[in-house]
């Protein structure tokens, strides 16, 4: 998954060190990222020293975010540098792609804390405008003393089976760009469990009773602000589909020979899927040769 940067070491400790030639700079505009062009038509995410006009003045007003590594990871909310010379603004669905996988990570991560911090410029108890905290990674108002942490949305995600059939569906344009085969998830309501939350999107979006739900394990997804945690959970009777058909464009049973092969293993929802068609992660690396981490 995308969070899976093998041995490197991903350190989300809060401090506030200077910035360093060698780190890296991001610049976001119109929820874009500003990223190199390689020759390899991967994007690459660009060091401060990559702005040798400009460094001095971005590092004064650079936010450090997080280091991978020992090298920092820097936001910045201006930059000269446009769409020129090998850069360009890129959605925030490049870093589903890119290579190597710690950068991905460290890529969506920080528009994660991008529009947080963007959202998060005025204070919503009075209005003023808000400072970064000196000691943890929130946003203060100096007037009120209201706090502001990252926003982190919990949402489940299951895979609902019945022996060796497993349901399959597709978002509709309108509520998610992902058109490959999805699992039914959603976000979990206030006063609500795990389970009680996958009880009631699977009945809302499917029309389908549960039972014997069971842990799988949970992901940052930071394209939506969400914790994902992962269930497998097992048809309760009545097997017919109702579908929600403004949320879903189509929803199925599939046969576990029918799921498709994953060949991008960036999401707990291709993982549950995979579990569910092999019965291990282990048995698909090998029945694939993929290996993981890839």
């Amino acid at each position: 998954m995308i969070q899976d940067i093998g041995e490197h070491r991903f350190d989300l400790s809060f401090r506030q060190p200077e910035a360093r030639d060698e780190d890296y700079v991001l610049y976001m505009k119109s929820n874009k990222t500003l990223l190199r062009k390689a020759e390899d038509g991967n994007y690459e995410i660009p060091r401060f020293s990559d702005f040798p006009m400009e460094k001095v003045r971005l590092k004064m007003k650079a936010y450090y975010l997080f280091a991978i590594d020992g090298t920092g990871y820097y936001y910045v909310r201006e930059m000269l540098q446009g769409e020129e010379d090998g850069y360009e603004f890129c959605p925030t669905s490049v870093f589903r792609k890119m290579t190597p996988m710690y950068q991905a990570f460290a890529g969506i991560t920080a528009t994660q804390l991008h529009r947080w911090k963007e959202s998060r410029r005025f204070c919503g108890r009075c209005g003023h405008e808000t400072e970064d905290s000196k000691t943890e990674r929130a946003v203060v108002c100096p007037f009120c003393g209201q706090t502001e942490y990252p926003k982190i949305c919990p949402a489940v995600i299951v895979a609902i089976t019945d022996g060796d059939r497993i349901i399959l569906s597709r978002y509709r344009v309108s509520n998610n760009p992902y058109r490959g085969y999805a699992l039914i998830a959603g976000f979990v309501e206030i006063g609500e469990t795990f389970e009680d939350t996958v009880r009631r999107e699977v009945m809302e979006e499917v029309g389908l009773k549960v039972k014997n739900i069971r842990y799988y394990k949970s992901q940052p997804w930071a394209f939506s602000d969400t914790e994902m945690i992962g269930f497998f959970a097992e048809l309760d009777g009545d097997d017919t589909i109702r579908l929600q058909e403004d949320e879903l464009s189509e929803a199925g049973w599939y046969h576990r020979d029918q799921v498709p092969d994953e060949t991008m293993l960036n999401s707990i929802g291709s993982e549950l899927k995979m579990v569910f068609k092999y019965g291990s992660m282990e048995k698909f690396y090998e029945a694939t040769g993929i290996r993981p981490g890839e």
